[in-house]
């Protein structure tokens, strides 16, 4: 049963689009149809009985892992249901599960869902449309469904992989139904030796020498305790043991924090690659790869402004992908290092062009500000969205303490739409609660076309904790009102 899409209504308050009030959506009082603070939030779980995944049968639409034409939800969550509350020993990803809700004509539907068993996924890979924790997918063997390449646990199956021991890079198999919960993850053969061994960084997907195919960059820390990394890129297609096409690699002379991989183009060509330097708490610096045919090692580079947020999107309308890297707030607390380059300081840097070893200056503009500096308004979530499907996206900037704010590149400069604030609340009691002064505003994960019917829908998230390591409920707005919510905290399967 599909959760009911809301309209809104100038002046009055939210009507149902239909009689009753399915499960999948907010009662009236919950959740507000325009960018507004909601009044009040259910404390309760909503429910939703599972329902059988429709079969697809296989296309090139992204983030699609039953191939029935509509992107899919994937994310990780540490909630368990069966222990909401786990005492203080037990490991924070000791229930940790990838789940998938999938979208349809109505848009996306908890009961039709998949649920991976806990620890069989430790971590997944980055998407370059944004969204701290969105899940990057491609479709890797060629068969029209989109996969999932993960970093793996032990899991109840899992013990040992033969590659990189008991945590290993893998892939997760899309399929007609999606992802099959009972089938191992497979690992990659991504040859470890005395000098290089695993990083705990999931692989990332590109088409890297734009050969039409995709590709997986996978990162590898030295073994010898030096400060150098490894980039193995191995070439699709891949089969179904996980064998790429052919491999290469680039050292990099440094210790690497993240990779953030370029979507597709929609002309093709190949990829870009961000590599995200590592950090002590301070913005990590950051390298563009232009990426191409040829030796890897051979790749040109751009030195780009710092920052821990990114987020590739045609943001300015040229028809072109340019690249916006955003402050979210951290800072490296030792003496003489707690602030940042005023360039870099609560700023957002997008540049336009940057497919070339000199990208230029970038556009940039202040990110949204609390009234009140004891509020807060550190960035938690960039993210890349279409709202209205005319090709140019906008930045959702999630804000601590504030909501999530709209930013446009406009007239050589950056605009924040301040009369397009969301604010959604997680419950103030209840199963759901969070500790007392953490705050309950929901944050950005995504943006995509769930309902495929040309305009992106932006989805905020909230869960307990201080950590956004556990989201149980899910707001799916048009940019300004809620066109769905459901919960995904009493999902097992």
């Amino acid at each position: 049963m599909s959760p009911l899409r809301l309209a809104p209504l100038a002046g009055l308050l939210l009507v149902l689009t239909s009689c009753g009030n399915e499960p999948g959506a907010p009662p009236q009082e919950e959740s507000g149809a325009s960018g507004e603070d909601s009044s009040q939030e259910s404390p309760e779980i909503r429910g939703y009985e599972a329902e059988p995944v429709p079969e697809g049968s296989g296309g090139d639409t992204v983030d699609d892992v039953n191939g029935d034409g509509f992107p899919d939800l994937l994310f990780l969550t540490d909630y368990d249901a069966d222990h909401p509350e786990p005492d203080q020993m037990t490991p924070r990803n000791e229930f940790r599960r990838l789940m998938v809700v999938y979208g349809s004509a109505e848009g996306l539907d908890p009961a039709t869902r998949t649920v991976l068993p806990p620890q069989v996924v430790q971590n997944v890979s980055v998407s370059g449309r944004g969204g701290p924790r969105r899940t990057g997918t491609a479709d890797l063997d060629g068969d029209g469904f989109a996969d999932v390449p993960v970093w793996t646990g032990p899991g109840p199956d899992l013990i040992e992989g033969e590659t990189d021991g008991p945590r290993s890079a893998a892939v997760v198999w899309g399929g007609p139904t999606g992802p099959d919960p009972d089938a191992e993850p497979t690992p990659l053969p991504v040859a470890s030796d005395e000098e290089w061994g695993p990083s705990y960084l999931a692989p990332v997907a590109g088409d890297f020498d734009g050969d039409g195919v995709a590709d997986l960059a996978v990162a590898q820390e030295s073994a010898l305790g030096t400060d150098g990394s490894l980039l193995r890129v191995l070439y699709g297609p891949f089969d179904r043991e996980g064998t790429p096409a052919g491999t290469a690699r680039r050292p990099l002379d440094g210790w690497l924090g993240g990779l953030v991989p370029e979507p597709v183009p929609a002309d093709g060509g190949p990829t870009r690659l961000l590599v995200r330097w590592g950090d002590d708490g301070e913005q990590p610096r950051n390298t563009l790869l232009m990426t191409g045919p040829g030796d890897p090692a051979a790749w040109d580079e751009a030195d780009l402004r710092a920052g821990a947020l990114a987020a590739f999107a045609d943001l300015d309308g040229d028809g072109g992908t340019d690249l916006a890297i955003a402050d979210d707030g951290s800072r490296n607390n030792e003496p003489g290092y707690e602030t940042e380059a005023p360039e870099v300081d609560h700023r957002v840097n997008v540049y336009t062009d940057p497919a070339t070893a000199s990208p230029g200056e970038p556009v940039s503009g202040d990110l949204p500000r609390a009234e009140a500096e004891s509020a807060g308004s550190s960035a938690h979530g960039l993210a890349a969205c279409d709202l209205d499907g005319d090709g140019r996206s906008e930045l959702a900037v999630g804000m601590r303490g504030l909501g999530v704010d709209l930013v446009r590149v406009a007239d050589g400069g950056i605009e924040v739409d301040a009369d397009a604030r969301l604010v959604r609340r997680g419950p103030e009691n209840g199963p759901l609660n969070t500790d007392p002064g953490t705050t309950r505003e929901a944050r950005v994960f995504s943006c995509a076309d769930f309902d495929a019917d040309g305009s992106g829908e932006l989805v905020l998230e909230y869960g307990p904790g201080p950590e956004d390591t556990s989201p149980v409920r899910w707001w799916v707005t048009d940019g300004t009102g809620d066109e769905s919510s459901f919960d995904s905290a009493a999902f097992t399967s």
